[in-house]
């Protein structure tokens, strides 16, 4: 009877010790082979980090591991269960020693930010550019992406370059009326802006260590909304303008709005020194030229819809000329001013005035 019982026990070992080399042979053959790091405690703890390469055990270091060992041990003292077993699910991105690491999309002013992992895709008017840290062939390429080809940069480009929008309001610079009186063509403040849109290329002249000197050549359409205040209205007589109100029944007409439109298209030479790591991003500085593309003045009387539209060159001159100038800040919009030297209406059919523009450039 005995020897039955031994031979029995040593049938079941055998059994038992089959069934674990087959676990270790399991486990030698899978995730023995990935790498890994094993910090035993003590006879019986072990902390095992996996991974799948050489590669994702480097971002171990940018984790807070103390962080994570205090939560883990308030989660130990909370539970009450007395169990061998044990598993806790922990979101391993709230213990990033560095926040900025983590991915995110930021949208602003001056474009898109996008960071995915070890990638960054930028958007803004100069086009599209992608930072890859792991590209095979060198470190922290920079691709500039120029309608639907990418092209290696090195960076140093004009901050102007690309499409431009820019948006302000417009005044006189000088004003000489002449026979006129300064308040029969007063402006409203508000209600006379500046539009332009635009495209600006760009050539680098020299380079240097903090600065970059450029040369930016820009092609745009501009707009002269001139919005008169009180009811006076722009009219083209026979030998220079007038402005004058409406009067009917005898009585003065209110109006809503009463402007004049100028549509331009102009060049542009602006010298550009560009900053690198500074809050000031540019400063530039040129001349630009200009030629009229029409001219209407539009009326809207006070309590209507209805708004009255005449083109009609106002003896304008057809030609504008004259001196810009703009301020570039980094994560910000940029300020510019134009100056025309030579005046709106032509010599003595018009008072003698010279326009300012200025606000900020997207």
């Amino acid at each position: 009877m005995k020897t039955k019982l031994y031979l029995a026990l040593i049938l079941l070992l055998s059994v038992l010790g089959s069934s674990v080399e087959a676990r270790v042979s399991s486990l030698s053959q899978g995730k023995v082979q990935k790498d890994s790091i094993i910090v035993t405690f003590g006879n019986k703890t072990r902390l095992i980090i996996y991974g799948e390469n050489r590669q994702e055990l480097d971002k171990i270091m940018k984790y807070d591991l103390n962080a994570l060992l205090k939560d883990l041990q308030v989660r130990l003292d909370s539970t009450k269960a007395d169990t061998t077993y044990l598993r806790e699910e922990i979101d391993g991105n709230r213990y990033v020693k560095d926040k900025s690491e983590e991915d995110y999309v930021r949208i602003g002013i001056r474009g898109i930010h996008v960071k995915d992992g070890d990638t960054e895709v930028k958007i803004d008017a100069g086009g599209v550019s992608v930072k890859d840290e792991d590209a095979e062939d060198s470190k922290d390429i920079d691709y500039k992406r120029l309608g639907k080809n990418f092209t290696r940069s090195r960076g140093g480009s004009s901050p102007r370059k690309g499409f431009a929008f820019a948006l302000g309001l417009n005044t006189y610079g000088s004003n000489e009326p002449g026979v006129y009186n300064k308040e029969d063509y007063d402006l409203r403040p508000f209600g006379s802006r500046f539009v332009s849109l635009g495209y600006i290329t760009s050539a680098k002249i020299a380079s240097g260590k903090k600065a970059s000197f450029h040369l930016d050549l820009g092609v745009d359409f501009s707009w002269y909304n001139l919005m008169y205040d009180g009811n006076n209205t722009i009219v083209k007589g026979a030998e220079r303008v007038e402005f004058n109100s409406i009067i009917e029944d005898s009585k003065e007409v209110e109006m809503k709005k009463s402007k004049l439109v100028v549509p331009n298209v102009n060049l542009s030479l602006m010298p550009t020194v560009s900053f690198r790591n500074s809050f000031v991003s540019y400063i530039s500085a040129g001349v630009y030229g200009g030629y009229r593309l029409g001219s209407y003045s539009k009326t809207q009387r006070e309590g209507t819809k209805d708004k009255d539209r005449e083109r009609m060159n106002y003896y304008l001159n057809d030609f504008r000329y004259g001196i810009g100038a703009e301020l570039g800040f980094r994560n910000f919009v940029d300020l510019f001013v134009n100056y025309d030297l030579n005046t709106l209406h032509e010599e003595n059919r018009g008072p003698k005035i010279n326009m300012i523009s200025f606000g900020i450039r997207l």
